[in-house]
């Protein structure tokens, strides 16, 4: 499998920013991952303050929304730490990170074949 096709399936499936690892960019890989996951953090730790408001508020009333859409109403309603524009730039970083990653590390993929073909044919 050529490296510029392997680079972008890590990049793109496996996590972003794993595709530099393949094209020996390791600097730039551990950035890309770190970004993602400070995003993500972001986003796992909004989701868990409303949790604990949802869960704090069945425990007073005593009574569990009985169906999914109740359930999706409360999350909608309740305040949480970021607002929603907040929350949309930050999945558009997320978008945005794994988008040039893939790209990148495919780019910097089709350079190391261009070079590895080219040392095949001199020989």
């Amino acid at each position: 499998m050529k490296t510029s096709l392997k680079a972008a399936i890590y990049s793109g499936i496996v996590f972003p920013g794993t595709g530099y690892f393949i094209v020996h960019h390791n600097k730039r890989a551990i950035t890309f991952i770190l970004a993602t996951l400070i995003c993500l953090s972001f986003i796992m730790y909004e989701a868990y303050y409303k949790a604990q408001i949802i869960a704090q508020s069945i425990v007073e009333r005593g009574v569990i929304p009985s169906s999914i859409t109740q359930l999706r109403e409360q999350i909608l309603s309740t305040p949480g730490i970021l607002t929603a524009s907040e929350i949309n730039a930050i999945y558009t970083a997320i978008i945005f990170i794994w988008l040039v990653g893939l790209v990148d590390s495919y780019r910097i993929g089709l350079r190391l074949d261009n070079v590895s073909d080219k040392s095949t044919t001199a020989l």
